[in-house]
């Protein structure tokens, strides 16, 4: 093409900008005006382009040809000006039609995920050294640019669909993402729009290279040729599992019999497994390197304004989003919740164009399903005149009636201040709109940094139980580790005898064996009012009596969330023989054994023994039901041993279970979660075959724990799924740490289930977790955000 001068009308839009770059790496002489600046158009004046801020018909001069877009109306004055001149006039479509002779044409086009995929696809192609030229509708955040021409033979362009443009290029390969129901104030009819991909399909000179999403309908419906990629078994391109974690997704593809696992995107959801199928499959096909295509997925840093992170204060992560339809709004949050788990996530909402609320407007409401809070503001009108009845109230009234309170309206002018009042430290906020509402994102977490406001953390310790000592060791590491940039942490401190002692020196009361009146209340009106004003509590009390469920129907009774296991959850895993018929229920495997309550044993002693006979062989175990693992124990080598054993546990509780003892090591899984669950590596008790008793957990002479335990892969793989599926059969919610036998044949019997674990200087669950990568503030701070989760889901539940 000519190296002539060109003029852009509108040259900051992410399309026309690309262009520009494209034609000063080429040499050209480039200038444009736009109505404000704009950081796009200061990079593109650093590359040498002229910029004018504001439309003139002066702007325009002879030997110049005029770039326009569909978004530059008719009556634009340098518009006009260059048809009275008769100069040349190229539509964005038509200029990149011109830069992409004598290259290779890879498009990609679709509703949804054009941007992503188009760069994800330019970054493996550099990789696998063929230099292409690109046009993005984004930035690309690893080249912090949407535009390049590149020396080698492909040219790699994000087809554009919203104006029929799409069309005017024959592709040499391409990938469709998806066909929805969008941009049809240009298109007026799904039939004109379905019309229209099919065109597309039939342009393709390579079908080899030409990959298409068959699990969507709409695709299927064309019967296109290419390849079709997804997780449904119809396609040859397969997707066969996707995971995340901590830095992307995971995913098997089958593909012309070949497996391809563990293929590592940096990008989170779903829909970006499909992206990333189909440019792994494009890549293949194309004959670029596997190593060099993975290489490219682990580096990719996404583009700009799709889930980009904005940036972090006090606490608080904030993401951009252009997502403005349904489906991208759903597919956006469901990644991000997979990501963030089970935080708080706000989602802050600008409808834009009146005429695609007008055709989605049903679908809008039910797309914010996945936030916990969503802050409206108005519709942002892209230059459309409004519509009867498609107003921003009409849209809040009918998205209110699915959201209730956790729909919020700002209108534009308030939406900094109003959002940046709802905040709260763990929250994760993203901005949706393809407006400005983007420019709305850091003076929000600005505002919500000034405030710095702090959750107010209850920490109850001590009790009535033979663990009161180690309950106030747990509370003190606890009362360590809240970060005070984030808590006010007030203590509550319960004696032996049930007091209670509210104040900053709860601990060095109880340690003191504090006196209270004959007469006086366990808790006075001043206590449980203290107890109501907290956030969050965190009861962390070891044994029956707190660890039992008793104070978690006191906290649920006062609508205070707390860290851990509900009353229900907690009162079963604190009774063992309930534990073990769950087990069995669950299809995880236990020990043998029998139980008896006090008063049948009382009456016939001999009973006892009867079942044992039946049931179990010597040696055994004989174990307190209702305490933690190492009170109410001992050993019965025979039967001798039984009656004493017996009366040991009875000393402590009024009932009891007898275990068929399993010779091998000790393994604990620690876990974490409410719906997201998430295993620590394990430990192994190093007592050496000796009875893992009170002093060998909390004494002076305490057992090591070795981490992680030395498992084989498929061992490790096979305790985790049995942990997970014991945490979910007992209700378990935040925290539990499960206990297991691994026998010398290398099966796994379940021990116990500890619903509030440890939190001491030589406790096991802190140590796993802090393997894992959680240091004892950040453990803490996933234990607040996963009781907040579980506080919410309960006042969902309650109808609130």
């Amino acid at each position: 093409m000519k190296k002539g001068v060109y003029h852009f009308i509108g040259m900051g839009g992410i399309g026309m900008s690309a262009l520009a770059r494209i034609l000063l790496q080429k040499g050209c002489v480039v200038q444009g005006s736009d109505v404000k600046i704009s950081p796009l158009l200061d990079e593109l004046q650093k590359e040498g382009a002229k910029i004018q801020i504001g439309h003139t018909k002066e702007s325009v001069a002879m030997a110049t040809t005029v770039v326009y877009s569909s978004d530059i109306k008719e009556d634009n004055v340098e518009l006009e000006r260059a048809k009275e001149l008769k100069l040349p006039l190229l539509h964005r479509s038509d200029l990149l039609n011109q830069l992409m002779a004598g290259k290779k044409a890879l498009l990609v086009t679709g509703s949804h995920g054009k941007t992503t995929t188009t760069a994800l696809l330019a970054s493996v192609l550099k990789e696998g050294r063929l230099d292409p030229s690109f046009v993005v509708g984004g930035i690309h955040l690893g080249w912090k640019t949407n535009g390049g021409a590149g020396e080698g033979p492909f040219f790699v362009a994000e087809a554009d669909e919203s104006d029929g443009s799409f069309l005017k290029t024959a592709s040499y390969g391409a990938i469709v993402t998806n066909l929805d129901q969008e941009h049809l104030n240009f298109w007026k009819t799904e039939e004109a729009l379905a019309q229209a991909f099919q065109q597309f399909f039939s342009q393709a000179s390579h079908p080899e290279h030409l990959f298409w999403c068959g699990d969507d309908a709409n695709l299927r419906l064309l019967q296109p040729k290419g390849i079709s990629y997804g997780f449904g078994k119809n396609n040859p391109l397969r997707i066969l599992s996707c995971e995340v974690f901590d830095r992307g997704i995971r995913f098997d593809l089958e593909w012309k019999g070949k497996r391809y696992e563990q293929i590592e995107l940096a990008l989170f959801g779903r829909h970006n497994g499909l992206n990333g199928a189909a440019v792994f499959g494009l890549g293949i096909s194309l004959g670029i390197k596997e190593e060099d295509i993975r290489k490219a997925f682990r580096e990719f840093a996404g583009t700009g304004r799709r889930l980009e992170k904005k940036g972090e204060a006090h606490g608080v992560e904030i993401y951009d989003d252009y997502g403005h339809h349904p489906v991208e709004i759903e597919a956006t949050l469901a990644a991000i919740r997979d990501k963030v788990r089970e935080k708080r996530l706000v989602a802050l909402f600008q409808p834009h164009r009146y005429t695609r609320v007008q055709d989605l407007f049903d679908r809008f409401v039910i797309c914010f399903d996945e936030a916990d809070l969503v802050v409206m503001t108005d519709i942002y009108a892209a230059g459309e005149a409004p519509i009867e009845g498609i107003t921003s109230a009409a849209l809040y009234s009918k998205m209110r009636e699915r959201l209730g309170a956790r729909l919020h309206f700002y209108p534009r002018t308030h939406l900094e201040t109003g959002a940046a009042s709802l905040l709260m430290p763990h929250d994760v906020v993203i901005a949706f709109g393809a407006g400005d509402i983007s420019k709305a994102c850091e003076p929000i977490l600005h505002l919500y940094q000034e405030r710095a406001p702090k959750w107010n953390v209850g920490v109850l310790f001590g009790g009535t139980s033979a663990e009161h000592e180690v309950s106030i060791l747990s509370a003190q590491n606890i009362i360590r580790t809240l970060d005070p940039a984030f808590y006010n942490v007030r203590l509550f401190g319960i004696t032996k005898n049930g007091e209670w002692v509210v104040g900053n020196d709860a601990v060095e009361k109880l340690k003191q064996k504090i006196t209270f009146a004959e007469n006086s209340p366990k808790i006075s009106p001043e206590a449980l009012q203290e107890l109501s004003r907290c956030d969050i509590a965190v009861p962390m009390f070891h044994g029956p009596q707190g660890e039992d469920g008793m104070f978690q129907g006191l906290l649920d009774a006062l609508d205070v969330a707390y860290v851990g296991c509900d009353y229900r959850a907690s009162a079963l895993c604190m009774q063992k023989a309930w534990t073990k018929h769950i087990a069995i229920l669950a299809g995880v495997p236990t020990p043998p054994y029998v139980e008896m309550d006090r008063t049948t044993y009382r009456k016939n002693r001999d009973i006892l023994n009867k079942k044992i006979d039946e049931t179990l062989h010597y040696p055994v175990w004989v174990k307190a039901v209702h305490l933690g693992s190492s009170i109410g124990v001992s050993r019965a080598a025979r039967s001798g041993d039984l009656h004493k054993a017996a009366e040991l546990s009875f000393a402590y509780d009024d009932a009891l279970i007898v275990e068929q003892e399993i010779e091998g090591r000790q393994i604990e899984f620690s876990v974490l979660g409410n719906e997201y669950i998430r295993v620590a590596p394990p430990g192994e008790i190093l007592n050496e075959g000796a009875f893992y008793d009170y002093d060998k957990k909390y004494g002076a002479a305490a057992c090591g724990v070795d981490i992680p335990a030395k498992l084989t892969p498929t061992q490790l793989k096979l305790g985790e799924e049995l942990a997970i599926a014991m945490y979910r059969a007992s209700g378990c919610k935040g925290l539990a740490r499960i206990d297991f036998f691994f026998d010398r044949s290398g099966h796994f019997w379940l021990n116990e289930i500890n619903p509030m674990p440890g939190f001491t200087s030589t406790s096991g669950f802190p140590k796993m977790w802090e393997a894992a990568g959680l240091n004892g503030t950040k453990l803490m701070d996933d234990l607040v955000v996963l009781a907040l989760h579980k506080q919410r889901r309960l006042r969902e539940i309650r109808g609130k």
